[in-house]
C-alpha cells in the first residue's frame, strides 16, 4: 500500500514538471521526407513515441506468450510441420522400396530434422544413395545417423556393411562386420555377411573358423552348410596341392589333409567329397590311411565312386583287400565297381582264373565296364586271341558310339 501510495505522489509530481513545462513552451517539431512535411508540437512527439514504444511492448509480450513452446499456436504449428515430415517420410521410403533412389533421397533427408526419429531417414537416403553410386554422400548421411543417434551403433553399422558389401569394398566391410560381430556374437545375418565377405575375399581359412558357430547356431540349412564346406575344401586342397610341387614332405602334407577334412565334417555326407578325400590320400602316397578311410565310409555308407578308388590302392595286403571286397559282395553283389575291383585284386595275386570270372559278372551288370578292357587284355595274355579280339571289337563299337555323326570315306 505504501509502494502505490509512494507511486502516485511521484506520478503526481512529474506530471505537475510537465504540465508546468508545456505551458512554459509547447515546442515545435518539423519532419519532412520525400516532399511529405508533418509538423507537431514537441510534447505531442513525445506522447507518441511513449504510446508506440508502450504498445510495440505489448505485441512483442502477445507473440512470445503464443509461440513459445507449449502454447496452442506453436503446437499448431509444429503438429502441422511434423505431420508433413512424416508423410514425407513415407513417401520416402516407398519410392526407396520402389527403387525411385534420387527422390527417395531427397524426401527422406529434407523431413529428417522434422521428424522424432530422423535415424530411418538418414538411414534410408544413405541406401538410396548409395544405388546412385554417390558414395561420399552416403557416408555423410551415415555420419548424420550417428550424430543425432549416436545410442544406435549397431544399426548404422549394419547398414554401412550392407553398402560396402554392395559397393564390393569388402575390406572395409570385413572391419564393420568384425566390430558388429564384437557387439552381438550370435546375430544371424551378420555371420551370413561374414561368410559372403570371407568368400569373396578367398580368405579360407577365416571361414573355417567360423564353421562350428554357423554349425551350432544353424545359419545354415544343410545342403547351404556343405555347399560352404565344399568350396573351402576344394580352394585348400589346392593350396595343400601346390605345397608338394614346392617340395614339401608328404608326412606334412597328409597330415594337414587330414585335419582340413576333420574340421569339415559335413563333407562326410557327399559322395564326391569322400571320393577327391581317398583320391588326395592316394595322391600322397598314404594308401594305408585311404584303405581305412574307404573302409570305414563304405561299412557306413556304400557309394559306387568310392569303392571304385578302393581298386586304386597299390600298398598293403592285398589278399585282405580282396576278402574285404568279397565280404562287401555280400551287400552290394550287384556292383560292378566292386566286381571290377574284385578282379583287379585277384589279378594282382595272379588268379587268373577268378579274375576272369570277376570281370565277366561286372560286364553283366555294365556291359561298357572298364572290365571290358581288362578282361580282353587278361584273355589275350591267357592265350585266348579270338575272345579277346572280340571283345576289343565290342570296346571298339562302344568307343565309336561316342563319336560325332561324321562322313567317311
Amino acid at each position: 500500500m505504501r509502494k502505490l501510495l509512494f507511486l502516485l505522489v511521484i506520478m503526481m509530481a512529474v506530471g505537475g514538471v510537465l504540465g508546468l513545462l508545456m505551458r512554459q513552451d509547447s515546442g515545435y517539431v518539423l519532419v519532412a521526407y520525400n516532399g511529405i512535411t508533418i509538423e507537431t508540437s514537441l510534447w505531442v512527439l513525445v506522447t507518441l513515441l511513449i504510446i508506440t514504444l508502450f504498445v510495440l511492448s505489448w505485441v512483442k509480450r502477445l507473440l512470445f506468450i503464443t509461440l513459445k513452446p507449449g502454447s496452442t499456436l506453436a503446437k499448431v504449428t509444429g503438429n502441422l510441420a511434423h505431420k508433413r515430415a512424416s508423410r514425407n517420410t513415407i513417401r520416402g521410403m516407398l519410392e526407396l522400396v520402389g527403387g525411385n533412389w534420387g527422390k527417395a533421397e531427397k524426401l527422406l533427408t529434407n523431413s529428417a530434422e522434422k521428424v522424432p526419429y530422423p535415424l530411418i531417414n538418414y538411414i534410408g537416403a544413405a541406401y538410396a544413395a548409395s544405388e546412385q553410386d554417390a558414395h561420399e554422400r552416403s557416408k555423410a548421411l551415415l555420419r548424420s545417423a550417428h550424430q543425432v543417434t549416436p545410442e544406435a551403433d549397431f544399426a548404422i553399422g549394419f547398414a554401412q556393411s550392407q553398402i560396402q558389401i554392395k559397393q564390393e569394398h569388402y575390406e572395409g566391410a570385413l572391419a564393420s562386420l568384425l566390430r558388429l560381430q564384437k557387439l552381438k556374437p550370435k546375430h544371424k545375418q551378420v555371420l551370413k555377411m561374414l561368410v559372403t565377405v570371407y568368400t569373396q575375399l578367398k580368405d579360407w581359412d577365416a571361414l573355417l573358423a567360423l564353421t562350428p558357430t554357423l554349425k551350432k547356431d544353424g545359419i545354415f540349412d544343410q545342403d547351404n552348410m556343405l555347399e560352404l564346406e565344399r568350396n573351402a575344401f576344394l580352394a585348400l586342397l589346392d593350396k595343400i596341392k601346390f605345397r608338394k610341387k614346392l617340395g614339401e614332405q608328404q608326412r606334412e602334407l597328409v597330415s594337414d589333409v587330414e585335419k582340413l577334412w576333420n574340421k569339415l565334417d559335413t563333407l562326410s555326407q557327399d559322395d564326391r567329397m569322400r571320393q577327391l578325400y581317398a583320391q588326395t590320400l592316394i595322391h600322397f602316397d598314404d594308401d594305408i590311411k585311404a584303405e581305412h578311410f574307404i573302409r570305414l565310409s563304405l561299412n557306413q555308407t556304400w557309394s559306387e565312386d568310392l569303392i571304385y578308388e578302393y581298386g586304386n590302392i597299390q600298398q598293403g595286403d592285398t589278399k585282405k583287400r580282396l576278402i574285404q571286397c568279397e565280404n562287401w559282395l555280400k551287400k552290394a553283389p550287384t556292383s560292378a565297381n566292386l566286381l571290377l575291383v574284385c578282379g583287379r585284386l585277384c589279378q594282382s595275386m595272379k588268379l587268373w582264373g577268378k579274375a576272369r570270372d570277376y570281370y565277366e559278372q561286372a560286364l553283366e551288370f555294365d556291359a561298357h565296364s572298364e572290365a571290358l578292357a581288362e578282361l580282353s587284355r587278361l584273355l589275350n595274355a591267357m592265350g585266348d586271341h579270338k575272345a579277346s579280339q572280340e571283345l576289343m571289337m565290342i570296346n571298339l563299337a562302344h568307343a565309336s558310339n561316342q563319336l560325332k555323326v561324321l562322313p567317311l570315306p
